[in-house]
Formats: C-alpha cells, structure tokens, sequence
C-alpha cells in the first residue's frame, strides 16, 4: 500500500474498529514493559525493539510497525502482537491490522478486540461465512451486553463494507437473534444507510409488530415514513402506537408531519397544538404548526407563533420571513418590508431580498425594485439565476416584454434546463408576436420533456390560437390531459380547440369542467363565447353580469358582451 494510501486510510480505519483511543504514544506498552517480559530479548531484537518505539514517538508508526510485528512473531509475546496492533492502527495499515490481529488471537483466544477485527475485516472482503464465524467467535468473549455489540457492528460495518454484504450479514444476525429488537434495528440502520429503505421499514415493522420494541424503533420507523413518502403506510402502521402514546410528544410530532404529507391539515393542526400546549419549548412543533396555520389561510393564528419565535435563537430569521409574508398578504407593505428587512441567515437572505424587491416595485416603481435586484451579491449560480429570472418577471408585469426577454434569456445561459424560465421565456416570446421563436422553443421543449404538460399544453394551445395544425394541438393536448386530467387550464386549451372546429356542445363541456376547477378570466371569456355561440346569450350575459366585475382589469372580458352583441 502507498503511504498516500495509507493516510487516506487512518480516519476510516480508526473510525471502523472504535479504537480511536489509539493515538501514536507508548503508553499502552513501553519498553521498559517489554523489558520486563519472559521472553527474553537477543541485543538486536531489543535494539530494534526501541528503534520502533523511538519511530513510533516520533509519528512514524507505519516503520514502527514494520520493525515490531516481525519480533512480535518471533517471540510469540502477547504485549508485542497487541503493540503491534496499536501501531497498524494508528497507521491505518489495513494488511499490517489483519496480520497482528491474527497474531494477537492465536496468542490470547480470550481477547475481544482481535475477534471484533476479524469479522470487520472479513466484511471488507466480502467473506460473509468468515465474518459471521469471527462474530460468534467474537460473542463468545466479548464483556459487551449483546445490544450493544451489535448497535456497535452497524455503526462500524457501514464504513468499509460493500452494501449486499452488510445487509447479508445483519439478515442472518436477527435470524440468530429472533427475539433481539436491537438485531433488526441494526439491520434497518444498515439497510436504510445502503438507500434500501424498503428492507429497513419491513425489519423494524417487523420488530415492532413481533416485540416489545421500545420508542426508539417507532421513531425510526416514523423518520423512514417521512423521508421515503410512505405517507398513507406510516399514519396506519403507527396509529394504534400514537393512540396508545398520547404524551410520547417527539412521535406525535413525527405522525404530525405524516398528517401535513397525507395533507390532513386539520389533524395536524390539532396535534401541534397540543404538542405546543403541553411543551411551551417545543419550538420546532410551534414553527410547523404557525406555517400549518398559514398554508391554512389563518394569518392571525400564524402571525402570534412567528412572533414568538423571533425571540428563539436559531428561529428568528425564518420567523422574520414569514412574518414579511404575512405582512404582504394584508397589504401591510411597508411593514412587510421591515420584517424582511431583519433576515440575515443564508438559507432565507435571498428569498427576503426577492421579495423586499417585489415590495419596492409596488411602493416605489420598477427602477427601485431593479437597483435593490442588481445591488445584491449572488453567490453562485442558482442565485444569480434567481436574480436574472426576477427581473424578467417585474419587467413582464410593466409589459415590457423585450427587456424581460433579455434577463430571461441570461437565465437560460446559465441554467438552460430550467423550466419555469423557459415557459416564462416562452410567454415573452408571444406577447412580442415572435411565433416562429415561440414555436421553435416549445417545440423543443416538447421534444425535451415529452412527459411535461405544460409543454405540451404551450404548443397544443399556441396551434389552437393560431387556429393551425389542429389535428396536432390535439394530440398534445390529448396526451396532456391524459397525464393531467384535472390541470383547469389544459381543459380550457382543449374546450377552445373544439370551438374553433365549431364544435360547439363538446367545447361547452370542456370549458364548463375547468371553470368548475377554476374560476378565471379566460375560462371565463371562452365559456361565454362558446354559450354565445349556441344561442344561449341569456346563460352568457349571466355569466358576465356575475363574474365580469371580479376581473376589472381584464379590458377584453369588461367589453366582451358589447363585443359579441355587436360583431
């Protein structure tokens, strides 16, 4: 092994055996305790016996062991195989741990530590049959409680073992340890650190179904659920434990969050609250239970949680942000703009940025919201992207498409598989009339992501406008719809194919389907065409006087009924 190899080695190896007691001094043996050995030492054998020491004092253990293991084999003296161990540790010599280990055993059966390496290294090699033959070798001698041998063999099996052989070698540990929890839990950490959270989730299911498994198998379980969407499977494997456990808080949190994911707001809701209610510090729980209240529109509930986190160390700035957002959804501008304004953390410095800008366009114009964009310091590309795209979307809400088109383009430079920029490029492109561009990027788009519907949406809906390539628009909208049934504006796409083919009866039904999804003002506008169509001016003119006054500023709905009474 090269000595470049070797170094790499030291932490792993260290970190495999637990040994990490073992440091480059002599204290474990001296010389002066060999010295005292019965097995008496030729002058050559000593001299290079001290030699080793003096290298291993100074930092070289991998000369010092080169020097001690040969006289360790020669005298067959315990003390010197076990310094040698120490030593090819410390150098993380991995060939130089397994010949002193071996040394070690057959010179004293009863030590533990040579068993330990033994069946880590043979998982190394892949010798399953040997490193489950040096475990229970290993058992036999070891002073450990089998729990913690075993917790310990996962936390030390995953460092150097290839991901079959671990999950090979615990399977057969809880098949000799049926009614050991830990040997299941073992295998499920094992498993779940090889990205195999299938096996993970059936063992500790297992141990929690068969056993008297403690929280901490549940807890696991619960982590699993959450991490790996197993959302629906995690609310009913836990649900008698969470009934049985009302006051286990740390699962109810966790079962909380399974509600969120399966989108049972009111039952978590519920929950964090009682949570909060009985732990006051239970800040984690009042932060998901105030964004809870948010998503559920309940600003005032939200806003008293983030005002209380702003005083917790470690929540005040994702509480300041939130606080912004609520601010800037009660029209709050100004004060929005001073809760942003506290933000200072990485992970939230450039969202409250965005939208202090977002703030400035409203209350200032577009110029003060461009200078707050240009004026920050993106670090890194996503947030130069982030900044770039911001741009283009004040510029296109001032319908000053052709220097949005510009900022989106610079976006697309840097990050061309982003999609969102892409469609927001695409929409430039339209309102500038540039359909040959337009078709060409969708088109690619398509091409690209063929499974995207909203792609196939932006080509399909583009031939319809254009009352073109009919037959085509319908089979992407087709298989858009097909991928999305329930998407209202892909329904609307679709219901205005069939009204420029003058079918105007299954156009009705498609538009009247996404105006139930949806209630907006372009479905709005189709719909009333198309009942127009058919004669039915009473239902349109209805539709009109109920609707129209929602959507002031839709100049083409305001005027539709004068426009269509009066061709």
């Amino acid at each position: 092994m090269k000595n470049n190899q070797r170094w790499i080695m030291l932490p792993l190896i260290a970190s495999l055996f637990g040994c990490t007691h073992l440091t480059n001094r002599t204290d474990a043996m001296t010389v002066e305790s060999v010295a005292v050995s019965q097995v008496k030492l030729e002058p050559a054998l000593m001299f290079e016996l001290m030699l080793g020491e003096m290298l291993a004092e100074r930092g070289d253990t991998f000369s010092a062991y080169n020097l001690l293991f040969p006289i360790a084999q020669k005298t067959g003296d315990v003390r010197l195989a076990e310094r040698s161990f120490q030593l090819a540790m410390s150098a993380g010599f991995a060939q130089g741990i397994e010949q002193s280990a071996e040394l070690w055993r057959s010179l004293d059966p009863m030590q533990a530590s040579a068993w330990r390496v033994g069946y880590l290294m043979a998982l190394r090699h892949d010798d399953l049959e040997a490193a489950l033959d040096y475990w229970a070798s290993y058992r036999k001698v070891s002073d450990l409680d089998l729990a913690d041998d075993l917790r310990s063999a996962s936390a030390q099996a995953i460092q150097a073992t290839k991901p079959e052989t671990a999950i090979a070698f615990f399977q057969a540990l809880t098949r000799s340890y049926p009614d050991e929890w830990v040997a299941g839990f073992a295998l499920g950490y094992v498993a779940n650190h090889y990205n195999q959270p299938l096996i993970a989730v059936e063992t500790l299911e297992d141990v929690a179904t068969r056993l008297e498994a403690p929280v901490e198998v549940y807890f696991a379980l619960s982590n699993l659920y959450v991490e790996q969407g197993l959302t629906e499977r995690g609310l009913e494997f836990l649900a008698t434990f969470i009934r049985q456990n009302p006051e286990q808080w740390m699962m109810q949190e966790r079962y909380a969050r399974l509600e969120v994911k399966a989108e049972q707001y009111l039952s978590a809701k519920a929950r964090y609250q009682r949570i909060v209610e009985a732990n006051p510090r239970a800040f984690t729980s009042l932060l998901s239970l105030a964004l809870l209240q948010l998503e559920l529109g309940e600003l005032d509930a939200a806003e008293i949680g983030f005002r209380t986190l702003v005083n917790v160390e470690g929540y005040k700035d994702i509480s300041y942000y939130y606080l912004g957002i609520i601010s800037q959804n009660t029209e709050n501008l100004n004060q929005a703009k001073r809760y942003l304004e506290q933000v200072s953390h990485p992970d939230y410095y450039l969202d409250a940025n965005l939208m202090i800008a977002q703030l400035l366009v409203r209350l200032e114009g577009l110029h003060q919201g461009i200078d707050h964009l240009q004026a920050l310091k993106p670090v890194g590309q996503e947030e130069q992207v982030k900044i770039l795209r911001a741009q283009g979307i004040f510029h296109s809400q001032f319908d000053l498409w052709e220097q949005a088109l510009l900022f989106y383009q610079q976006a697309l430079d840097i990050k061309p598989d982003d999609l969102a920029i892409s469609f927001a490029m695409a929409m430039a492109l339209y309102e500038l009339e540039m359909h040959d561009e337009y078709e060409r990027l969708v088109t690619d788009l398509v091409k690209r992501y063929p499974n995207e519907p909203d792609a196939l949406n932006a080509l399909g809906y583009f031939y319809v406008e254009q009352n073109i390539k009919l037959d085509e628009a319908e089979v992407l909208l087709e298989r858009a719809l097909a991928i999305d049934p329930n998407r209202y504006y892909i329904l609307d796409s679709r219901g205005w194919l069939e009204y420029q083919r003058g079918n105007y009866v299954e156009a009705e039904q498609y538009l009247q389907r996404a105006w139930s999804l949806s209630k907006d003002d372009e479905v709005l506008i189709h719909l009333i065409k198309v009942k127009w169509a058919q004669g039915k001016q009473q239902q349109a003119q209805s539709l009109w006087n109920e609707y129209a006054p929602i959507f002031p500023t839709n100049e083409t709905l305001q005027r539709l009924i004068n426009d269509l009474a009066n061709p």
